[in-house]
């Protein structure tokens, strides 16, 4: 029964990290890295009339400008926390998420 249970953890811990796989070379526009390890995520979005993106999770709405092409056809995002100040120890508590990158199917519009 133990080693059932090892098993399915091991199954269950290595199939996240191989979910995760997909944004560890995203880049941005600029080339800038996407990813810190866990701030990239599916999301639903709907595509604008004016092809900006609205994200209904988090009211946010992304420029289309923003947007580059999805690795898998999915809408994806990922966010950093900008720090209130300098001198916040805990900026993930005190500041609000702002994308970094947005991923788009190259369809989507």
């Amino acid at each position: 029964m133990k080693k059932l249970a090892a098993t399915i953890a091991l199954l269950c811990l290595s199939s996240g990290v191989l979910a995760h796989d997909i944004y560890s070379d995203l880049r941005d526009r600029e080339g800038h890295l996407c990813c810190g390890g866990q701030d990239c995520r599916p999301v639903q979005a709907t595509v604008l009339p004016n092809g900006s993106y609205y994200l209904p999770g988090s009211g946010e709405t992304i420029p289309a400008d923003m947007a580059s092409p999805s690795p898998d056809e999915r809408f994806h995002q990922c966010i950093y926390y900008p720090a209130a100040s300098e001198f916040d120890p805990y900026p993930a508590v005190t500041s609000k998420p702002k994308t970094r990158c947005f991923f788009a199917p190259m369809n989507s519009s």
